[in-house]
C-alpha cells in the first residue's frame, strides 16, 4: 500500500493544479510520485517537474539524443530493481521506438552482444549501470570509451538522466508508490517528439504567481 497520499487530480486547484496540468502536457500524465510531492511539498514539486522534463524529454532543455537518455533511465531502474520506475521508463522507451524485445535484453548483459542496439546505445546502457552501482568513478576504460564516443554535453546529460532516476527510484521504493495502469502510463506516448519549449518557459515563469494550499 502506498505510504503517503497524493493529490486528487479531480479536486486539486491553484498552483497544485498547474503542476499537474504541466505534467500532463510534458509527460503525458501525472504519476503517483508527482501527486505525492504536489500534495506534500508543492513548491518543491514544481521545480522537480521542471528538472525532470528538461532532463528526460525532447526539446525542453537537453540537446543529446532522447533515446540514449531514455535507455539510461530504463537501465538505472532495472539495476535498482525499482518495479515502479522500470514500468514507467520501459513504456516511455517504447514510445521512443524501442521494442519490448530490446528492453528485455537490458535486464542482463544480453544487450552487449545484440545487433538490436547501436554502439552508442550499448555504451549509454553500460554507463547508466556503472553510475547506479557507483563504479563509474573508478572504471577508467569505460570512461575512455565514453570520451571517444560522446561530447561533454552528451556525457553530462546521460549521467544526469541516470542520476535523476537513481533518486526517483529511491523515492518510489520508499513511498511504495502505487503503480498506475499500463493504459494510463501509455499516455506518455503523447509526450514524445520535440515539445514546446515556450510552454516550459511559461510554466517556469508562472512560479512567482502560483498560489498553493500548503
Amino acid at each position: 500500500m502506498q505510504r503517503i497520499q497524493g493529490v486528487d487530480q479531480d479536486k486539486v486547484s491553484g498552483g497544485e493544479a498547474e503542476i499537474l496540468e504541466a505534467s500532463n502536457m510534458f509527460l503525458g500524465r501525472s504519476s503517483n510520485l508527482l501527486k505525492i510531492l504536489t500534495n506534500t511539498s508543492p513548491k518543491i514539486a514544481r521545480w522537480f517537474l521542471g528538472f525532470l522534463t528538461a532532463t528526460r524529454q525532447e526539446g525542453l532543455g537537453a540537446s543529446s539524443d532522447v533515446g540514449l537518455r531514455g535507455l539510461a533511465c530504463v537501465k538505472t531502474s532495472m539495476t535498482n530493481e525499482c518495479n515502479y520506475c522500470t514500468s514507467h521508463t520501459s513504456i516511455y522507451a517504447q514510445g521512443l521506438g524501442y521494442s519490448e524485445a530490446q528492453i528485455s535484453l537490458m535486464t542482463n548483459d544480453s544487450y552487449k552482444d545484440s545487433d538490436q542496439f547501436s554502439d552508442k546505445e550499448k555504451l549509454s546502457i553500460e554507463w547508466a549501470e556503472a553510475i547506479t552501482l557507483n563504479k563509474a568513478a573508478y572504471d577508467g576504460p569505460l570512461w575512455d570509451r565514453m570520451r571517444r564516443e560522446f561530447s561533454d554535453a552528451e556525457i553530462v546529460e546521460i549521467t544526469l538522466a541516470s542520476s535523476m532516476f537513481n533518486m526517483i527510484n529511491r523515492l518510489n521504493d520508499t513511498f511504495r508508490s502505487e503503480l498506475e495502469t499500463t493504459d494510463y502510463n501509455k499516455k506518455q506516448w503523447d509526450a514524445t517528439g520535440e515539445l514546446p519549449i515556450d510552454a516550459q518557459e511559461a510554466f517556469a515563469g508562472s512560479f512567482p504567481k502560483q498560489v498553493f494550499s500548503k
